[in-house]
């Protein structure tokens, strides 16, 4: 059995980090990643998932476990670049992980929020991690490109849906009140990236009803005021709902009352192009068909999924006639099925587990090789 310990969203588990929040007592289990209750989830769904299968033993980093490997999930900064030095000193593999573009240099002159432009520190660092390390796991084709720039030995593994969370009953009510339910979830710091689908949403306003997942839309603040104004216009012309975000189980039980999931995102930033599909397939594993923008990673579902399932849309006529086939509802149930159908062929937990498990026999067996 492989032993593979985590460092998770830089959270590296030191004495210096008690007095960052860290309870003393993770010294010896490993700091929980409560600052991203997401990528801590996501690595548990993997981690249980080849534990049970007795293949490898996934836990969070702590000084003093015994491991085979050290991955570091989007984790970079001083005190991982020290860790990762100071591992592979003593022999321990470093695996760095990556799912966010900090690798390119932002061109667009004024970004919406901040978080779209890296910094020159993440840049940096990022890269330092990324050459420094055995090998590299990267969750897009994309991604895997610019690590390649770095690390000779990277390696493609998906973003994936624990379908164990799923309702076993669907209640469908795809056209409630008579309009094709239409669903967004995301942060609402980044809800401007529904302007992307506003035209076609406007002319088939009478047709449609946005359902918005997300938190505090007070977040709205801290876009440009440009921004700010065009979304506020949007959605007093646009029919909608806002539902709170609780947990991915909550955001499945709506999505299985169908309906259709959207991703439009703004791409003029090269952040934006390495998006997991995760966005995507969370609605389609619930039989939702998809109408994103064409992210490299929602091109790659569409290439699977068959024809329609996943509608890229580049201009404001691809999204209105992406709309327009979901209003027919024979169109819609037959794209469903292929929706949830990719899903559980190529995106699942178990079948991701297994993909992250050979990346990284595959890094070690090259080292000893």
């Amino acid at each position: 059995m492989i032993r593979v310990g985590f460092i998770i969203n830089s959270r590296v588990p030191s004495k210096d980090a008690i007095g960052r929040g860290m309870p003393f007592y993770r010294l010896w289990t490993g700091w929980d990643d409560c600052g991203s209750p997401m990528s801590f989830m996501r690595f548990h769904w993997v981690g249980d998932t080849l534990r049970r299968s007795g293949l490898a033993d996934y836990r969070l980093f702590r000084p003093g476990l015994p491991v085979d490997a050290v991955v570091f999930l989007k984790s970079m900064g001083a005190q991982c670049e020290e860790l990762a030095e100071t591992l592979r000193s003593q022999g321990v593999p470093v695996i760095f992980e990556a799912n966010v573009d900090y690798y390119s240099v932002n061109t667009t002159p004024d970004v919406p929020i901040r978080d779209l432009a890296p910094t020159e520190d993440q840049r940096r660092t990022a890269i330092a991690m990324t050459a420094g390390a055995d090998g590299v796991i990267a969750s897009s084709k994309h991604l895997a490109g610019i690590c390649a720039a770095f690390n000779d030995k990277v390696f493609v593994v998906p973003d994936h849906v624990n379908l164990s969370l799923r309702p076993k009953k669907w209640g469908r009510e795809p056209y409630r009140g008579g309009k094709l339910q239409v669903w967004w979830s995301g942060m609402a710091s980044k809800a401007f990236e529904l302007l992307v689908a506003a035209p076609a949403m406007r002319a088939l306003k009478d047709k449609l009803h946005l359902n918005l997942v997300t938190d505090d839309l007070i977040a709205m603040q801290s876009w440009r005021p440009d921004v700010r104004t065009q979304f506020e216009q949007f959605l007093a012309e646009i029919p909608h709902t806002v539902h709170p975000f609780r947990d991915v189980k909550d955001l499945l039980r709506k999505y299985s009352k169908g309906g259709i999931i959207i991703s439009p995102r703004t791409l003029d930033a090269p952040y934006n192009w390495s998006h997991t599909e995760w966005k995507i397939t969370l609605g389609m594993a619930c039989g939702l068909p998809a109408i994103a923008s064409p992210v490299p990673s929602y091109e790659s579902v569409a290439t699977v999924a068959g024809e329609g399932t996943v509608a890229i849309c580049r201009s404001d006529a691809d999204w209105q006639f992406a709309f327009e086939q979901m209003l027919d509802p024979f169109t819609l149930a037959t794209r469903g099925i292929a929706a949830s159908d990719v899903v559980e062929r190529c995106y699942s937990t178990e079948r991701v587990a297994g993909e992250h498990l050979k990346a990284l026999q595959s890094i070690l067996s090259g080292m000893a090789s």
